[in-house]
């Protein structure tokens, strides 16, 4: 179901150990070119452009987490009030059934879950905090490797979009994250082990 890639994940951890050493000694955290007087703005990752105004993330946390709090305030700092959609799990029923889902189909149980979006596509989907400055880098990497990166438990994963076993999770997970609807797991358990056979 799930391909470790320890080639793209020592990259990306790279790139966020790099992304966030930069936060932390200057202002200007992003370390590629982006057009000042260019509306939207872009960011050029190796060749490939990130729009800015592309991106957008999706999170699941608890108003008692003080890691979701976090990440609540850096996403909006990073990439404006409208880039983040967040389902609150404490007393919601509807946010815990779906991240109830979402722990069944990837295993992920801690806060905050957060996907990544560009252009509407789910890219990237974190367990915990990661350094959002490094987020265009995430999405060019991810868009690169046809694929969805999962950081789960401390360890990389990618999902690749032409395998069917995967395309059939990244499914789930954007109905989860984006469209913020129930899917039916054993449903998705079902097409995942069927399609492990073929």
């Amino acid at each position: 179901m799930v391909v470790n890639v320890k080639k793209t994940g020592i990259l990306l951890m790279l790139l966020v150990l790099v992304g966030f050493a930069s936060a932390c000694l200057s202002s200007d955290s992003n370390t590629s070119s982006q057009t000042s007087t260019e509306s939207p703005k872009y960011v050029d990752v190796n060749g490939t452009r990130i729009y800015l105004d592309q991106i957008h993330f999706y999170m699941y946390g608890m108003k008692t987490c003080p890691h979701c709090r976090h990440m609540k305030e850096w996403i909006p700092e990073e990439f404006g009030a409208d880039s983040l959609t967040y389902y609150e799990l404490v007393n919601d029923e509807t946010n815990s059934e779906l991240f109830g889902q979402l722990a069944q189909l990837t295993g992920i149980t801690g806060v905050p879950a957060i996907a990544i979006t560009y252009n509407g596509t789910i890219q990237a989907i974190f367990e915990g905090e990661f350094n959002v400055s490094a987020t265009p880098e995430i999405v060019a990497t991810a868009m690169n490797a046809n694929g969805v990166i999962l950081f789960i438990g401390g360890e990389w994963y990618l999902l690749a979009r032409d395998n069917p076993r995967s395309e059939t999770l990244i499914d789930a997970l954007q109905t989860i994250f984006v469209e913020h609807e129930s899917v039916d797991v054993q449903s998705v358990l079902t097409k995942l082990k069927s399609n492990s056979t073929g």
